[in-house]
């Protein structure tokens, strides 16, 4: 439930079988197996469609011990995504390519190779980018994934953010860690008053690391980190231990003066405004709160929320690929406010606080032309059925602009969703009109 960068590929150990093989129908076409890669071809699509989980023991019966890792997790999001269904197979010496969509329409080509002794030594999976040359290309492409969804492309000028293209710019819809960029903001903020600094130190807790951490995670209870590496790893890693701990540094109204910095259309509806921990703890934590959480007052989410911090937090292994934002749990934002935040960043990124426009760059998730865009600022963020992605890009002339997509489906997608997703992104910054 981090970021994308950081998520986590579950990889089942132990004893396990693919289970009753579906029908054969069910794949699209027939697959011969009198051949060791259309075997392996026929083996793999038993195995991605059956409702057993990926394992390392199915795996080994599957790949050569070498592979038997990265099959194992390319598996693992194929399984995800099931039902798997092939369009088009090729069978030639030793290899198999098959091109195949996934529950949610995406296509992917997979590549196989077999050994000598039949098992498959080398295989990849790539995703079938769409096809974007115009603005309606974009919706055309996201529609057919079946998510609801909204996307902005937007100028920015003097702070200001107008839209140049997008689909529900004004319509709020999860913003998963994106709300980081918030937090963030309430760090400038502070940092330009004076009342916070860059090296301050914070202490890391018990609590802390309930939540996981993808920069501090070897650090033990105790160990003390700067606000200016914490930020840095709550943006480029999504690292959850460090935004709680700037969060809690920070305090409530730092964060609600950030919402209303950055032009929020609704702060009230980011208060109470939990952590990380306080949102895992209602979505996916021990006891299941969620139907509490749909029907509660803001009144009582906050007493919700207290609770979760009074008492451990234990993740519910059932709940652990299960959507909670229809039940509303989740940060909240228009495509709008994600524009604003990342104009009132630009603007607050001066002076003491001049290295958030670093923190924002170290990584920026997309490759574009550096010669067309000189500067490229991101942040995304993934939780069960919700992806969203967000930047702000410079160009040649200093010209800002910033592109953002939030996603939702009612069911978990796998790491294949985002780097589909960030194809199209890609593709939409050609079509900005920037010098």
């Amino acid at each position: 439930m981090t970021a994308l960068a950081t998520a986590a590929v579950l990889l089942a150990t132990g004893c396990a079988h693919t289970g009753p093989p579906v029908a054969e129908a069910a794949y699209g076409m027939h697959i011969d197996t009198n051949t060791p890669q259309g075997l392996r071809a026929k083996q793999l699509l038993d195995m991605v469609n059956s409702d057993w989980p990926i394992g390392t023991v199915t795996v080994g019966t599957l790949a050569i011990p070498g592979m038997i890792e990265p099959v194992g997790a390319a598996m693992d999001r194929l399984w995800a995504d099931r039902p798997i269904t092939v369009t088009a197979i090729s069978l030639g010496a030793g290899q198999a390519t098959l091109h195949v969509r996934n529950s949610y329409d995406v296509g992917q080509t997979i590549h196989l190779r077999t050994s000598d002794d039949g098992l498959v030594d080398r295989f990849e999976v790539d995703i079938d980018r769409p096809e974007i040359g115009q603005w309606s290309d974009i919706d055309a492409a996201i529609r057919e994934s079946g998510a609801d969804y909204a996307y902005q492309v937007s100028k920015v000028s003097g702070g200001a953010c107008t839209t140049v293209a997008g689909t529900d710019v004004d319509r709020s819809m999860p913003l998963a860690s994106i709300f980081k960029l918030y937090v963030l903001l309430a760090v400038a903020e502070a940092v330009n008053a004076g009342t916070l600094t860059w090296h301050e130190q914070l202490t890391i807790t018990e609590a802390n690391k309930a939540v996981g951490s993808a920069g501090f995670n070897d650090l033990e209870p105790g160990a003390r980190v700067s606000v200016k590496d914490a930020a840095q790893q709550m943006i480029s890693a999504s690292d959850n231990m460090a935004t709680d701990m700037l969060m809690a540094r920070l305090g409530p109204a730092a964060l609600q003066h950030a919402l209303r910095t950055a032009g929020h259309h609704d702060p009230a509806s980011m208060t109470p405004f939990p952590s990380t921990y306080e949102l895992f703890a209602i979505g996916w934590g021990k006891p299941d709160v969620r139907e509490e959480w749909k029907t509660a007052t803001r009144a009582h989410r906050a007493e919700m929320l207290a609770h979760t911090r009074a008492v451990p937090y234990e993740p519910d292994p059932m709940l652990n690929r299960t959507p909670a934002s229809p039940y509303g749990i989740e940060w909240y934002g228009t495509p709008m406010d994600v524009c604003r935040v990342h104009a009132a960043l630009q603007v607050a990124a001066h002076g003491p606080a001049a290295p958030v426009r670093q923190i924002l760059s170290a990584t920026p998730g997309i490759e574009l032309d550096r010669a067309k865009w000189r500067y490229i600022g991101a942040k995304g963020g993934n939780l069960p059925g919700d992806l969203t992605f967000s930047w702000y890009a410079e160009d040649r002339d200093g010209q800002g602009w910033v592109v953002s997509y939030q996603l939702t489906w009612p069911r978990y997608r796998s790491l294949t969703a985002a780097t589909w997703l960030q194809s199209i992104a890609m593709q939409s910054f050609g079509l900005i009109p920037a010098t």
